[in-house]
């Protein structure tokens, strides 16, 4: 799959489309496709941000992302908006609600304000979450086990 590249010092007004993978260290200020992995340490401000992969080692994006795949947003990023994935590793700050369909590892680094849906989290000590917090994906609710609990009283 062929990489770009928008190097830091460049900034793009418009949407970015691409069918393969792309590092970017500049800006962007628009919408953003990208079909292959997005690695990030510049920033986008756009509406959508949609991805297949996306690691995120620095910088800051104010936009809506749905990643396919997994999303990996380090202790230097910022999110404002919200995230849309199958699994997500969380050690920076997401402002928005967080929808992830299977695993999500929040680090001690992470500062969370939203609502969060996920079939399992793991939650590190220090980590700063200001959430609402469901499981629905789960296979397993908490009313099913009170529910049992109350019929064989």
């Amino acid at each position: 799959m062929e990489k770009s590249y928008i190097p830091k010092g460049m900034k793009i007004t418009g949407d970015v489309i691409s069918d393969g993978d792309l590092l970017l260290a500049g800006e962007v200020d628009g919408n953003v496709s990208i079909e292959g992995t997005l690695e990030l340490n510049g920033a986008i401000r756009g509406k959508d941000l949609k991805v297949g992969r996306v690691e995120l080692t620095e910088g800051v994006i104010e936009s809506n992302i749905e990643c396919l795949d997994y999303i990996g947003i380090e202790s230097g990023v910022t999110v404002i908006g919200n995230v849309k994935a199958k699994n997500a590793d969380v050690s920076g700050a997401v402002m928005g609600d967080m929808d992830v369909e299977e695993n999500m590892s929040v680090g001690s680094t992470a500062v969370l304000k939203g609502d969060v849906v996920t079939k399992s989290i793991n939650i590190d000590l220090g980590a700063i979450c200001d959430i609402n917090l469901s499981r629905s994906y789960s296979e397993h609710r908490a009313s099913d086990f009170f529910d049992e609990y109350q019929k064989n009283k």
